[in-house]
């Protein structure tokens, strides 16, 4: 079995953790600007030497979720309310179907899981 060593850093307790900026940090934000996330001081296992540790952004990536299922919803004509408020959610109109198109997270979220109608294949 093929184990990665642990950090030296697990070993030690970690006794104060500071945001950017703050008292105790400002020689280290003005050193490592937007990227610095946060400070800590960490205690080695006897107790007598504190390591001042940071934590930085080293990448941003946008990711591209994939949208997930979506689901039909039926609803009458006069129910207005609940109509603006799939619009609002950005649910479809299909006229054809007489239905609304929805993510099924969103339908739910919105309390509409008990008019979801079932799609035949």
């Amino acid at each position: 079995m093929n184990r990665t060593p642990k950090s030296p850093m697990a070993e030690l307790r970690v006794i104060k953790k500071l945001a950017p900026g703050v008292r105790g940090t400002k020689a280290l934000t003005t050193a490592y600007g937007p990227a610095l996330v946060c400070v800590r001081h960490r205690l080695d296992t006897s107790g007598t030497k504190r390591l001042t540790t940071v934590e930085l952004v080293v990448a941003e990536t946008i990711i591209q979720r994939r949208p997930g299922p979506t689901v039909d919803i039926a609803l009458r004509p006069h129910e207005t309310e609940l109509i603006s408020k799939l619009r609002a959610a950005g649910g479809r109109w299909h006229k054809e179907a007489g239905v609304w198109t929805l993510r099924r997270s969103t339908a739910i979220a919105l309390g509409l899981k008990q008019r979801i109608v079932v799609r035949l294949p």
